[in-house]
This record gives structure tokens, sequence and C-alpha cells, in this order.
């Protein structure tokens, strides 16, 4: 096994791995707006925590696309 994982090459990892913070954003997008403002004392925009992770996430994005 370990050696067929040597053989994939390093840009399958990245794409992988792209993929995958793809999908979690997605998941983070299709969160109920009940569920994201719990517990907060008021609705306002910046407490949207969606907001804040797609932001976090596409950060990571970046950084994998850089290196």
């Amino acid at each position: 096994m370990a050696e067929f994982l040597r053989s994939i090459p390093l840009f399958w990892a990245k794409v992988i791995s792209i993929f995958l913070y793809l999908l979690l954003a997605l998941w983070v997008i299709t969160r109920p707006r009940e569920f994201i403002y719990r517990g907060a004392p008021d609705g306002k925009g910046w407490r949207d925590l969606r907001w804040w992770a797609i932001t976090l996430i596409g950060i990571q994005i970046f950084l994998y696309l850089i290196f």
C-alpha cells in the first residue's frame, strides 16, 4: 500500500484536499439559519458563522493552491 501511495503524484493530493474543503464549504452553507444563530443575542450579519467559516476555508484553499 505504501508503494502505491508513493506512486501517486502530489498534484492529486492537492486536488483531493481542495475537493474536501469545497465539500466542507458546501456543508457549511447548507446549515439552517436557526442553527447558526442559536444562542446569539441578536441576528446581526457579522454573527453568521457561515461567512466566517467560508472565509477561512477560502484562505485554506488559497494556501493549498500557492504551496
